[in-house]
């Protein structure tokens, strides 16, 4: 058995460990009635006469400071962003970080827009396909400065709108297919149209003579003797042109038969097989230069060369 000497600094070694983790003045004052009772006589009574009321008085002041605090910690806690509640602390109760907090975003006001600032809405993008019966503008002002018009005579005609290029069928390719194609302005003639990357002028063509010349000089074409005709008002020449039947694409320039190319948009006359046909129109409208070729083949139904002609015959010219 302990000796009373023993037990006091026992307890005195529990009060300074123990008490300071939370323990109230009422539980220690049970515990020491407690003890007090089931001790033999007069062995407690010692021992708590040699505790000093200043030393419970000290203890018991450690144990209220521990409590204030943890109140304190926990109250911080909980009000930080993102902590228990997570509502964060004003500007006047902000505690002061031990670390640089993370910048945050400050929201700002999205301006709602005026009716001004709306944006119209956008047209959708064009499609290739059939084209209804009636007036069509073949080539806009926009990109050649002449503006043309032709009426389409019958349904099945497939093309883009203001594009310069209509096909019957949606097939302008061998063996039926029948295409109408337009160019316009400054051009370079080949002088081959198989070898056509050694055989382009210097200098485009500058008039409706120079590119009649041009054209029924080329190797290989076999041009008809150029007439007179009037397109829309305007005069000009009418010629056709053939792709010779055996002729080898594949042994031509990047596999590609040329009659001309445009100066200003680098566009080519590209042909698209052996033994086809252009009937060509060349009308110069106020000092611009229209080409126009209707393509087809020897299989190409003859209604279908014949609307390609009416369109040509119906054609006018709007310039600036």
């Amino acid at each position: 058995m302990r000796t009373d000497r023993q037990l006091d600094d026992a307890i005195s070694r529990w009060l300074e460990a123990e008490a300071p983790r939370g323990l109230s003045d009422r539980v220690l004052r049970a515990t020491f009635e407690r003890t007090r009772k089931t001790r033999q006589q007069g062995g407690w009574q010692a021992l708590l006469r040699r505790l000093q009321v200043n030393r419970m008085l000290a203890v018991l002041a450690g144990v209220a400071a521990v409590a204030v605090v943890a109140v304190v910690a926990v109250g911080l806690y909980v009000n930080q962003p993102g902590g228990i509640g997570g509502v964060p602390p004003t500007p006047t109760q902000a505690p002061t970080p031990t670390t640089a907090p993370s910048p945050t975003a400050v929201p700002t006001a999205t301006p709602v827009p005026s009716a001004a600032a709306t944006p119209e809405p956008t047209a959708p993008e064009p499609t290739y396909g059939p084209l209804a019966e009636g007036p069509y503008v073949l080539v806009h002002e926009q990109l050649l400065d002449v503006r043309m018009t032709v009426t389409i005579p019958a349904p099945d005609w497939h093309g883009l709108p203001t594009f310069t290029f209509l096909e019957k069928h949606g097939m302008a390719g061998p063996p039926r297919g029948a295409g109408l194609t337009v160019w316009g302005g400054n051009a370079f003639v080949y002088g081959d149209p198989c070898a056509w990357e050694s055989t382009r002028p210097d200098d485009p063509v500058a008039s409706l003579d120079e590119l009649v010349a041009a054209l029924s000089a080329q190797a290989s074409r076999d041009a008809t003797a150029p007439v007179d005709v009037t397109v829309g008002g305007y005069p000009g020449k009418m010629l056709t042109l053939r792709v010779p039947d055996d002729a080898d694409f594949t042994d031509c320039d990047r596999g590609e038969f040329r009659t001309l190319i445009e100066v200003e948009t680098g566009d080519a006359r590209i042909h698209q097989g052996p033994g086809q046909i252009d009937e060509v129109w060349i009308v110069d409208v106020d000092g611009t230069l229209i080409y126009i070729d209707a393509g087809y083949f020897a299989d190409t139904p003859a209604e279908d060369v014949e609307e390609m002609r009416a369109m040509v015959e119906s054609a006018t010219f709007q310039t600036p």
